[in-house]
């Protein structure tokens, strides 16, 4: 075989060239990796955007078991808790516009909120060298806990308010009982 020596060797010094070739694919590597992540998230904010024009949209989910779980979605302007497993089952429905239009608003700022996914280690590391994130992170975990709070109140009150009236019923009926006899 001939060569032409276009590819000329150029020899290494040791351990130094190896080293500053890993931290260059390290480097690539970390660039690569945030790129994904970004394009990933360039996507799901422009389909959430497609999904917007949809009357059904879901507002998220609670795995209870294998092939179950608890969600809720929202459709025509009301809030509705589904049950699925081996069939869906309504479990509360929220259709007062007020309470819709405050649970969704408070979804809709807890979502836009969300920065990017980070490991705890990562975030600890950052935020070891950010003091003033500390502030940002505690501020979205209140609003976690705020919407959470707020949707676990409104079922409470939807499923007291259930209970009411089917007492309500009972004893409209035993009244009924007592009056023929």
């Amino acid at each position: 075989m001939r060569s032409y020596g276009l590819i000329e060797e150029v020899p290494m010094s040791g351990s130094a060239g190896s080293a500053w070739d890993l931290i260059w694919v390290l480097f690539v590597l970390g660039l690569i990796i945030g790129l994904i992540i970004f394009i990933l998230r360039f996507f799901a904010k422009r389909n959430r955007g497609w999904g917007m024009n949809r009357s059904l949209r879901s507002l998220g989910g609670f795995p209870l078991g294998t092939n179950k779980s608890m969600q809720i979605v929202e459709w025509n302007g009301r809030i509705y808790v589904l049950g699925v497993g081996d069939d869906v089952t309504l479990l509360e429905s929220i259709t007062e516009p007020e309470a819709v239009a405050a649970m969704l608003a408070e979804h809709d700022s807890m979502t836009a909120n969300t920065g990017p996914v980070l490991p705890e280690w990562l975030r600890k590391w950052t935020q070891r060298n950010n003091p003033h994130n500390d502030d940002s992170s505690s501020k979205q975990s209140d609003n976690n806990a705020s919407f959470e709070q707020t949707l676990e109140n409104r079922l409470r009150q939807l499923s007291e308010r259930r209970q009411r009236v089917e007492q309500l019923l009972e004893d409209s009926r035993s009244g009924d009982r007592t009056d023929k006899r």
